[in-house]
């Protein structure tokens, strides 16, 4: 990570999320109501990152996830795999308007990236998912590697087979 910010982490009882405004009010709702309730119940988990000044600057959030192989309209994500195919879902990203610009958002998914392919390492998943909120966030995803599952509004970004050197 960049000087300016902490590396990423997991959040915790006493981080301080209220006033995180991303524009999105959907995830920075999400981060302030639902984040530790999905770690408590499995279902999330969000990690944080802070300016020097102490200023949470950005998050994100990874969790197992499954597509029916038949939801899939073909290519490499549905070519010899289970009927359920394992994947982890980047279910939310978020910078805070203040430090917006500054390619945290990058660093962030690039963190969220490399834990995705230890725990694929571990585990096993075919691909990080995400479902991108409009179209510059799919430019975004889309600059930084991932493709569009064909006939799906969703972006899958390869695991399986790459190794952390």
């Amino acid at each position: 990570m960049d000087m300016r910010f902490t590396t990423p982490r997991r959040i915790e009882s006493s981080d301080m999320l209220d006033g995180f405004d991303c524009g999105i009010t959907p995830i920075d709702e999400w981060l302030s109501t639902r984040s530790r309730s999905a770690e408590k119940q499995g279902t999330a988990v969000a990690y944080v990152t802070y300016a020097e000044s102490g200023e949470l600057a950005g998050f994100y959030s990874l969790s197992a996830h499954a597509m029916e192989r038949s939801n899939i309209a073909g290519g490499w994500l549905q070519r010899n795999v289970p009927e359920r195919v394992p994947m982890i879902l980047l279910g939310m990203l978020g910078v805070d308007r203040r430090f917006q610009g500054e390619g945290l958002g990058r660093k962030l998914l690039h963190d969220a990236v490399i834990r995705s392919l230890n725990i694929s390492s571990e585990l096993g998943a075919r691909a990080l998912i995400v479902d991108p909120v409009d179209s510059a966030a799919a430019r975004f995803y889309e600059n930084n590697g991932f493709q569009h599952i064909p006939e799906s509004e969703r972006m899958f970004l390869k695991l399986a087979g790459k190794h952390l050197v």
